[in-house]
């Protein structure tokens, strides 16, 4: 049945791959996000938290690695649909500055300020991804082009929180045989828009003083993609009919390592 039209496009002298597709995805991504907002709440004897603790944090380097299944159809020849599921694990590390107010032991007497100076604090995470995306696609004899858009949400357990993030990746390449083989190569950016919202205990952090615990201790950072456009390269080798292998490599500002194994039938 799938893809639709593509009698059409075999008899104008296409040739398609196999209409369904399991790949299992390898994803290592190094790059840096704006923190947009730091809100802390909790208390300290009667004194609020959110008032007395003043941080400033402007960039976070941040790792992640995934580990997905994806499942695609081709729908029509030029259109691919598919669905992503998987694990995320990563870390954030912003370098903090600040003042923490300490109340004065004198009734009248002004807040002592303690300053918080280049302290570096990480905040790790892991959790479930899950997604969406299409592919159109289209080819002159071997040359091809296609732009790949999708949409993913990271679901934390170790914190509190969530990722999203949206994708452009508009791509143009190569098709050749090489020893009884089908190969692709291709150049092409990426578009990635990533918002992460990372809440959890203030007291873990390592940023308060010796002795000093909140009560009720809460962050929230809300963090965001800080360079949306990278440059990426990528090869694929049809094994057989029914194996691919698929490797591409992001580099500028943002740098990641995408290896993938799939199966088509």
């Amino acid at each position: 049945m799938f893809p639709l039209l593509g009698d059409e496009a075999r008899k104008m002298g296409y040739e398609l791959p196999n209409p369904y597709g399991i790949n299992v995805i390898y994803v290592d991504m190094k790059q840096d996000v704006d923190i947009k907002e730091i809100n802390l709440t909790g208390t300290i004897g009667k004194l609020d938290i959110g008032k007395s603790l003043n941080l400033n944090a402007d960039k976070a380097k941040t790792v992640n690695t995934n580990k997905l299944v994806k499942a695609d159809i081709w729908v029509f020849p030029f259109l691919n649909v598919y669905g992503i599921l998987g694990k995320t694990k990563g870390h954030s590390t912003a370098n903090v500055n600040g003042t923490f107010f300490l109340p004065s032991i004198f009734p009248t007497g002004k807040p002592i300020p303690i300053p918080i100076k280049d302290v570096d604090f990480t905040l790790r995470y892991e959790g479930t991804t899950y997604g969406v995306g299409t592919v159109l696609a289209g080819g002159y004899k071997n040359f091809f082009s296609l732009v790949d858009f999708n949409y993913t949400n990271t679901t934390l357990n170790i914190i509190e929180g969530d990722i999203s993030a949206f994708v452009v990746s508009p791509k143009v390449g190569y098709n050749f045989d090489f020893y009884n083989t089908k190969n692709s190569i291709w150049i092409g950016t990426m578009y990635q828009n990533i918002t992460q919202t990372l809440k959890g205990d203030i007291n873990t952090l390592g940023i308060l003083p010796p002795g000093i615990n909140v009560k009720n201790g809460k962050f929230e950072v809300k963090e965001s993609t800080s360079s949306p456009w990278n440059n990426v390269i990528g090869f694929r080798s049809e094994i057989n009919k029914s194996v691919e292998f698929t490797t591409e490599v992001g580099f500028g500002k943002r740098k990641s390592v995408t290896l993938s194994l799939g199966y088509r039938f």
